[in-house]
């Protein structure tokens, strides 16, 4: 079986987690516009107030880290 998921952002990759779990064999591809695919929302106000200095430190994961953990394809900077 093969899917395709168009976001990669909170919803796209809870998708592809969630069937990663039910189906390890299932081929999963994220396509994602942007070129992150999980950063830390609810930090995003203390990044913007001074907070949390560096933006990087928001960010979650990786295509690289998805890829190792839960072999999915992520593919940033593709609007589909």
């Amino acid at each position: 079986m093969r899917t395709i998921i168009i976001g990669g952002v909170a919803a796209g990759m809870s998708a592809a987690t969630r069937l990663r779990r039910l189906d390890e064999t299932r081929e999963i591809t994220v396509f994602e516009r942007g070129a992150h695919v999980s950063f830390a929302n609810c930090g995003l106000p203390y990044h913007v107030g001074g907070v949390i200095a560096d933006r990087s430190s928001l960010l979650l994961q990786t295509p690289e880290s998805l890829a190792a953990r839960f072999a999915l394809d992520v593919r940033v900077g593709h609007e589909v």
